[in-house]
């Protein structure tokens, strides 16, 4: 299967499970130090965040398991975070509310990525899904054969 096509039904569980929330708190600005961070992960924080707040909460362990993601995703490109880069990202990802609107370019810029992006990004969205300690059936069957297929691919999150 084409990493596309994959990305295309991951993009797909994003749509599905997103409940669109009426909430006028305005979301700050994503920080001006932190922009090469944004570049680097944006495309995997839109619907890490998505998911998370797809039920209308959001929990603290699904915030740190999205934090580890795309701190150590951003590791692997070359970019560390000190402790006030992270406490910066921390406090942006806690107020923040992409649309459904920002999904697409998010997910054509992972189909320019790797099989093995997107295992990570698979693997993630678990680490989300999961945490709240909250597991929808469709969502963990879903996943598992997102998963079972890239493995079919020789492919490892």
């Amino acid at each position: 299967m084409t990493l596309g096509l994959l990305v295309g039904r991951f993009g797909n569980f994003v749509r599905e499970t997103h409940v669109p929330q009426a909430d006028s708190t305005p979301v700050p600005p994503f920080p001006d130090s932190l922009n090469r961070l944004r570049d680097t992960v944006g495309h995997h924080l839109i619907p890490l965040v998505l998911i998370a707040r797809s039920d209308g909460e959001f929990e603290r362990r699904e915030r740190d398991a999205i934090i580890t993601h795309c701190v150590t995703f951003a590791r692997t490109r070359g970019l560390e975070l000190d402790g006030t880069g992270t406490v910066e990202f921390i406090e942006y990802v806690e107020s923040y509310r992409p649309s459904l609107m920002q999904l697409d370019p998010a997910l054509k810029r992972l189909e320019h990525g790797s099989h093995n992006e997107l295992a990570a990004l698979v693997a993630a969205a678990r680490a989300v899904v999961e945490a709240d300690g909250v597991i929808r059936r469709e969502e963990s069957r879903f996943l598992d054969q997102l998963n079972e297929e890239l493995e079919r691919l020789g492919v490892t999150s």
